[in-house]
């Protein structure tokens, strides 16, 4: 119980960070062409594929993506569940740095990814990513695929293919 009690603090904890406006996590309006095109490859095929793959289930829908601000989000619905990608493009590295400096901090279970990006950590109960680049900061949300789906296997595939792309 204390274990569920905790994974559901370091949820909500890095999801207010990364919506609530004017937070560390607080992404810039503004983006340019190239950083658009870098941000939507999160919803790429390339991307897709290795998704259902480490799912091993197909897509119910086609993965879609919107933005909202400077945020580009992706998401991924299978017949068991949903898994969520969300790039934020900051106006400098400084402050992606910052961003995901508030990101580890509330993700108290992190434990800290080598070879993804500069920096990237993942939540050893939620199997979270969080992950930066430049001025980029990637979030792979795994928490809503189902039982039937192996959500530390999706994340990373995931992660793997967005950085392969980056």
């Amino acid at each position: 119980m204390r274990r569920v009690t905790r994974l559901v603090a370091a949820l909500a904890a890095v999801a207010a960070l990364l919506a609530v406006p004017g937070s560390v996590a607080s992404a810039a309006t503004h983006v340019s062409g190239k950083a658009r095109d870098l941000a939507r490859e999160v919803c790429e095929d390339m991307v897709g594929d290795a998704v259902v793959a480490a799912a091993d289930q197909p897509l119910s829908t086609p993965q879609r993506g919107t933005w909202t601000a400077s945020r580009y989000t992706c998401t991924y619905d299978f017949p068991d569940g949903r898994l969520t990608m969300s790039v934020d493009v900051y106006r400098s590295e400084k402050r992606a740095r910052r961003a995901f400096a508030g990101a580890r901090t509330m993700m108290r279970d992190g434990s800290r990814l080598f070879g993804i990006g500069q920096e990237a950590i993942q939540g050893r109960s939620s199997n979270m990513v969080v992950a930066r680049k430049d001025n980029f900061l990637l979030v792979v949300d795994p928490t809503a695929l189902g039982p039937g789906i192996d959500h530390d296997a999706t994340a990373w595939s995931a992660t793997r293919a967005v950085f392969d792309c980056w």
